[in-house]
């Protein structure tokens, strides 16, 4: 008998249990594929593909969160391992898919709100 496994199906089975991980840990929630807003700040734009949906002590979030290589983009630091380093709110620590290195790779989740703090400082201070 000769059993034959997908890699495409191997991948969106990972891809489900991270999902279904982050929703039983953090009420996070990966956005589905035809959805997602554009989020821009400055000259920088990202498309959302997470959101928050916990309650931080005012009701439901709804936020979106961004990877840290997407707060990287948006606050134009290539190489910072903590774009965000006084968050408001917590950052949440989930496995992300790096299509570039082909593989899962331990990744952040920043709220969509703590960029925009962050870039508004980065802009005062200069």
């Amino acid at each position: 008998m000769t059993i034959s496994i997908n890699i495409n199906d191997l991948i969106a089975t990972r891809l489900t249990e991270i999902a279904r991980d982050a929703w039983q840990a953090h009420r996070v929630m990966p956005v589905s594929d035809c959805g997602g807003r554009v989020l821009d700040l400055g000259t920088a734009a990202v498309r959302e593909f997470w959101y928050c949906q916990a309650d931080h002590g005012t009701g439901i979030c709804g936020e979106p969160m961004l990877t840290s290589d997407q707060a990287n983009s948006l606050l134009g630091m290539y190489s910072v391992d903590e774009p965000v380093p006084d968050p408001q709110l917590p950052i949440v620590e989930v496995e992300l898919l790096d299509e570039g290195l082909g593989g899962f790779f331990p990744g952040s989740l920043i709220h969509f709100s703590d960029v925009r703090h962050e870039f508004q400082k980065t802009q005062e201070d200069r």
